[in-house]
C-alpha cells in the first residue's frame, strides 16, 4: 500500500466511526432534530408574516434614508 491508501483508508474509517458514535448516541440525534424543527418553524413564521415584516421594514428603511433621498438620518420631522 502506499501513502495515500493509507491515508484513504484512515479517513473512511475515522468517517464511519464518527457516522456510529453519531447514531447510536440519542442526544446528538436529538440536538440535530430539535435544531432542524426550529429552523422549520422560524422558516413558517416569516413565510406567514411576511407582509407585515416587509411593510415594517420598509417603513423604517424610509424612515433612515429620506423620502427626498437625501438621506434621512437626524432630520427632525416636520
Amino acid at each position: 500500500m502506499n501513502w495515500i491508501d493509507t491515508k484513504y483508508l484512515n479517513m473512511k474509517i475515522r468517517m464511519q466511526k464518527f457516522v456510529d458514535e453519531f447514531l447510536s448516541g440519542e442526544q446528538g440525534v436529538s440536538a440535530f432534530i430539535a435544531t432542524i424543527l426550529l429552523i422549520v418553524i422560524v422558516v413558517a413564521l416569516c413565510a406567514i408574516f411576511w407582509t407585515n415584516i416587509n411593510e415594517w421594514f420598509t417603513n423604517t428603511w424610509g424612515e433612515i434614508i429620506g423620502n427626498d433621498g437625501m438621506g434621512g438620518i437626524g432630520k427632525q420631522k416636520s
